[in-house]
């Protein structure tokens, strides 16, 4: 019998093998472009992030930071807002000046007798040291009781029009006159990049939480509170977590891991990823991405980063994707 039960088991991992070739041949299929027209598309994109534990730091580093800006790039083309990127032992976080120098280029090009537009960066809070801190009143506006939720955002203008500029004739010379583009619209919208690791989900909402509960202690000392509003509510939870020092909760959220990745691979894992922002979001795992290592493909090069059919891909499955809300 144990023979048996062994050539069975056999089998059963050849079906499997074959299985797995056949969804890996149907993925193949080429997806909608960026700027096609679909039914929805999400406002808000969230980009996962998982490294290679066997690849060395610089790799990692340098994959994780051009995934980052081929889909800001994308995300532009598409009309997507905002974008979360998110590896776990905040990398980017670390990264966030070299990412800050790739995007600023597309947004604004720098002119002859113009100065180039910075973007808006606002990084985490941190409190100022105190010897005494009990001599310091809790206010909701008080940046010392704002809890330290490790999220460094990034506002990017939109992309100024090209200036016309108008010839005219004088004294023989030609002189170029440059016409304002004041009236102009805008062709790219504004993006906002939030960058989170690990330190912005669990220890993010019990700093939340804690700071909440400080504020109700400090309060019961001036005036009665019930048992009832003693309790932080889910409402005042959500203001700070996905409020101005926060980030929104992401409509469609895209799980990369970088290559190689072997055929036979685990269930999609999100690493750490806050999970606050994801009770609605939609979550996008290719099992079998063009990426992986067979036969019949190319060797995947060493810093290869997330490929732009596979955020086609995302988006496609996105659009046809039915929103219940959790009903």
């Amino acid at each position: 019998m144990s023979w048996l039960a062994s050539v069975a088991l056999v089998l059963l991992h050849a079906v499997y093998r074959l299985v797995l070739v056949y969804k890996s041949f149907r993925s193949d299929k080429e997806p909608r472009p960026i700027i096609a027209e679909r039914s929805k598309l999400p406002s808000h994109l969230a980009l996962a992030l998982v490294t290679d534990p066997d690849a060395d730091d610089e790799s990692n580093e340098e994959y994780m930071v051009n995934s980052v800006e081929k889909v800001a790039g994308w995300c532009r083309v598409a009309g997507i807002r905002q974008l979360t990127v998110y590896d776990r032992e905040g990398v980017l976080a670390r990264c966030s000046l070299e990412i800050r120098k790739r995007l600023l280029p597309p947004f604004h090009k720098e002119d002859d007798d113009e100065s180039p537009v910075e973007c808006d960066i606002q990084y985490p809070l941190t409190p100022p040291p105190s010897d005494d801190a009990d001599s310091r009143p809790l206010s909701p506006h008080s940046v010392s009781t704002l809890p330290k939720l490790n999220v460094t955002t990034m506002r990017f203008p939109p992309k100024p029009s090209q200036p016309k500029r108008r010839v005219s004739v004088q004294r023989g010379a030609i002189k170029r006159r440059r016409v304002s583009g004041n009236n102009q619209k805008a062709e790219e919208p504004l993006l906002t990049l939030h960058i989170i690791s690990y330190q912005s989900g669990k220890p993010a909402v019990a700093a939340a939480a804690q700071t909440i509960l400080n504020e109700i202690r400090q309060s019961k000392v001036h005036k009665s509170v019930t048992s009832s509003s003693a309790v932080p509510s889910l409402q005042e939870l959500n203001a700070v977590l996905e409020g101005e020092h926060g980030f929104p909760s992401p409509d469609l959220m895209i799980v990369h891991r970088k290559p190689p990745i072997s055929l036979l691979r685990p269930a999609v894992e999100l690493s750490g990823f806050p999970p606050w922002q994801t009770r609605l979001t939609e979550i996008y795992w290719n099992p079998y991405p063009p990426t992986t290592t067979m036969w019949w493909r190319s060797p995947i090069e060493k810093g290869s980063s997330i490929q732009e059919s596979e955020f086609r891909r995302a988006l496609d499955e996105f659009a046809s994707a039915e929103m219940r809300q959790g009903k």
